[in-house]
C-alpha cells in the first residue's frame, strides 16, 4: 500500500445500492474517473441485493481494494438505515452522496466542491445543478434546481422546498448519523437542513451530474402518480418534518416553516382518496402529533398572519441576493482544474498493481 493510499481520506463518497445491476457500472465508473490530489474512499451500502449487484460491487473491490469500502448488509434495513450506517462508517473530512442508480458527468466535480469548502470554512452544504433524465420518455430532460430558485440559498427556503439533489451534494461531515430517526424520509431533505442548521449552502454552477428517473426509481410516483406517493411516503414527510423541529429548538420563525409544511403535507395525505387516504392521515397523525398541533396552528391563524405566512414563503423561493450562488470566480475556477487536471484520476491511482486481483467473482 503506497503512502496517499494509507492516509485518511479527505472525502468519502458514499453510495447505497439495492437491486440496481443496471446501473451500477456507470455509477462506480463515474467515481473512478475523478481526478483529485487528495485521497479518497468510497463507502458503499448494499441493502441485501438479490440480483448481481453484490458481485459487481466485490469485483470493484477487488480491482481498487484501498479505495472501495463495501458494507454487505444480510438483510433489508431500508433506505434510511442503510444510508446512516454508511455514514456513520465514512472518515472522511467532506463526504459526497451519489446513489447508486444516477452517476457524475465532470471529473473535477469532487476537485471543484473540496476547493471551494477549503476556501470557505463557514460553508457547511456545496451542491451543483443537475441534468434530470426521464429513462421511460415521461418528460423532457430538464436541469434541477429551476432557476427560479436559485436566487436563495439560505436554510429557510432549503425547509420550504429541497433545491438539492442528492448525487449534487457535499457535506462538511458532522459527529455522527446515528440519531436520526428510522421513518424520516426523504432522508436526503432531512440531511441538507442538518448540515446547512450549522453553516452556509453554497451552489456551484457547473451541471456536474445525471439524475434518473425511472420506474423503479422511489420517486417516480410524484409525478406519474400523486395519491401512490402519497399513500406510500406521506408518513415519511410528516416524519422528516418532526425530525426537523428539533434542529431548531425555540426558534419560532423555523417553527412557523415548519408548521406551514406540516398543514401541506397532512393536506396531500388527507387528498388521497378511499378508506387508505384515511387510514394512512389517522396512523400520520398518531405518529406525529407535533405535525398536527403545528398544522391546526398554521390553519387556525388570522387571515392577515396566514397572509403574512404565505407571503413569506413566496418571497423563499423568488431570486433573491442571499446565500451563495453561483459563486466561481475565474482565479478560484482556474485553480481547481489546473489541480485537477494535473492529477491522476482515482481509476489510475488506485488500481492493483500488476494486474486486477481476484477473478471477479468476489468469491
Amino acid at each position: 500500500m503506497t503512502e496517499e493510499e494509507a492516509a485518511p481520506p479527505r472525502v468519502s463518497i458514499v453510495a447505497t445500492t439495492h437491486n440496481q445491476e443496471a446501473y451500477v457500472r456507470q455509477a462506480f465508473d463515474s467515481f473512478l474517473d475523478q481526478r483529485t490530489d487528495f485521497p479518497v474512499e468510497i463507502v458503499v451500502a448494499d441493502d441485501a441485493s438479490t440480483d448481481s449487484t453484490t458481485s459487481i460491487i466485490k469485483e470493484y473491490r477487488d480491482r481498487y481494494p484501498a479505495l472501495f469500502r463495501p458494507i454487505f448488509r444480510s438483510e433489508n434495513l431500508g433506505l434510511n438505515r442503510n444510508m446512516t450506517g454508511a455514514l456513520s462508517a465514512s472518515r472522511g473530512e467532506y463526504v459526497a452522496l451519489c446513489e447508486a442508480d444516477d452517476y457524475w458527468v465532470d471529473p473535477l466535480k469532487l476537485s471543484k466542491q473540496v476547493a471551494y469548502l477549503d476556501r470557505h470554512p463557514k460553508t457547511t452544504v456545496c451542491f451543483h445543478p443537475v441534468r434530470v433524465v426521464w429513462e421511460d420518455g415521461y418528460a423532457e430532460d430538464s436541469k434541477f434546481p429551476p432557476p427560479h430558485v436559485r436566487g436563495n440559498l439560505t436554510v429557510d427556503a432549503l425547509l420550504l422546498m429541497n433545491f438539492i439533489q442528492t448525487n449534487s451534494v457535499m457535506y462538511r461531515r458532522i459527529e455522527r448519523y446515528d440519531d436520526i430517526p428510522t421513518d424520516v424520509m426523504p432522508l436526503d431533505w432531512y440531511l441538507h437542513v442538518r448540515h446547512a442548521a450549522r453553516g452556509d449552502i453554497a451552489m456551484l454552477p457547473d451541471t456536474m451530474a445525471v439524475y434518473r428517473r425511472h420506474s423503479q426509481g422511489m420517486w417516480h410516483n410524484q409525478v406519474v402518480d400523486p395519491p401512490k406517493f402519497w399513500l406510500t411516503l406521506g408518513p415519511g414527510h410528516a416524519a422528516t418534518f418532526d425530525a426537523m423541529l428539533d434542529l431548531f429548538p425555540g426558534d419560532a420563525a423555523r417553527e412557523d416553516l415548519i408548521a406551514a409544511m406540516a398543514d401541506w403535507i397532512l393536506r396531500q395525505i388527507a387528498n388521497v382518496p378511499g378508506p387508505e387516504g384515511r387510514a394512512a392521515l389517522q396512523d400520520t397523525i398518531a405518529q406525529h402529533p407535533r405535525m398536527e398541533t403545528l398544522a391546526q396552528r398554521y390553519r387556525q391563524a388570522g387571515r392577515a398572519q396566514r397572509l403574512k405566512a404565505i407571503s413569506r414563503r413566496l418571497a423563499l423561493v423568488v431570486p433573491r441576493p442571499r446565500g451563495l450562488v453561483d459563486f466561481w470566480p475565474s482565479r478560484f475556477r482556474g485553480h481547481a482544474e489546473v489541480t485537477g487536471a494535473a492529477a491522476k484520476s482515482l481509476r489510475d491511482r488506485y488500481a492493483v498493481r500488476g494486474g486486477d486481483a481476484g477473478d471477479g467473482t468476489g468469491a
